[in-house]
């Protein structure tokens, strides 16, 4: 049977050290005595020292991470959970993520082992746990979004005839004066192609101009369409009566 390749991570803070004594070495050897009982193979040690455990964003971690990826382990194995992370959270979402990899885990004090039956079984419940928590995040995110559309933030691209700043839409009047054109030649007959090749712009961006509702100082997110905190730059008279004669072209 082939011997299981083995990546001990080991992190201590220096204030952990000074109070708990845990020490890096004291980490190490409890690490490789494991290893040998179980004929493990070690192939690497990354040793975070003074590092907090409240980030994931540690050196040593991420090249784990990325060695993880890279199939150079077979099993991750730590002196305790809390040294992968004190959030819980994170200790879910990393375990999960060498599940993806295919490497199992191993937490020495708390004998959690993901290359037992029992330990596969826990994996699962991480995993589940960990989906939970990728959907409760992505609610909050998309729940921030509404929130922000209704106070008339923009969250997209800023449309041609716009630029950023302090995260609100500020007219670019050069650019502009190229809407009100588009509007103005569009309302005298003239059809996309040939206000497209007058302007020399992209014929799908002269569409998405005609049919952009951020030009009337609105904010469209999802299905809804809420008032904007920028300037206007096209009427809704104009607007309207663009919309239409679109909607006519379309029947035809």
């Amino acid at each position: 049977m082939e011997q299981k390749k083995v990546g001990l991570y080991l992190r201590v803070s220096t204030e952990e050290q000074a109070l708990t004594g845990v020490s890096l070495s004291a980490q190490k050897q409890k690490l490789e005595e494991y290893c040998k009982f179980n004929e493990w193979k070690i192939v690497g040690s990354y040793v975070d020292a003074g590092m907090s455990g409240g980030t994931l964003n540690r050196p040593e971690l991420q090249k784990l991470i990325e060695d993880c990826k890279k199939d150079v382990l077979d099993v991750l194995l730590v002196y305790k959970l809390d040294r992968l992370s004190r959030s819980l959270r994170d200790i879910i979402l990393t375990i999960d993520e060498l599940r993806s990899y295919g490497v199992d885990f191993v937490s020495l004090t708390e004998q959690i082992d993901t290359t037992t039956p029992v330990g596969k079984l826990m994996f699962h419940i991480i995993g589940a746990f960990a989906e939970f928590e990728r959907d409760i995040i992505r609610q909050r995110v998309i729940m921030g979004m509404d929130q922000k559309a209704k106070d008339g933030h923009v969250q997209y691209k800023p449309p041609f005839g716009y630029r950023f700043e302090d995260k609100r839409l500020i007219v670019v009047e050069d650019e502009a004066e190229i809407v009100r054109d588009i509007y103005r030649a569009y309302l005298r007959g003239n059809s996309t192609v040939k206000i497209s090749r007058s302007l020399n712009l992209p014929r799908s961006l002269v569409y998405r101009i005609l049919t952009n509702e951020t030009y009337l100082g609105r904010v469209k997110w999802g299905d809804n369409v809420f008032d904007g905190g920028h300037e206007r730059i096209i009427d809704e008279g104009s607007f309207l009566q663009v919309s239409e004669m679109l909607r006519n072209k379309r029947k035809r």
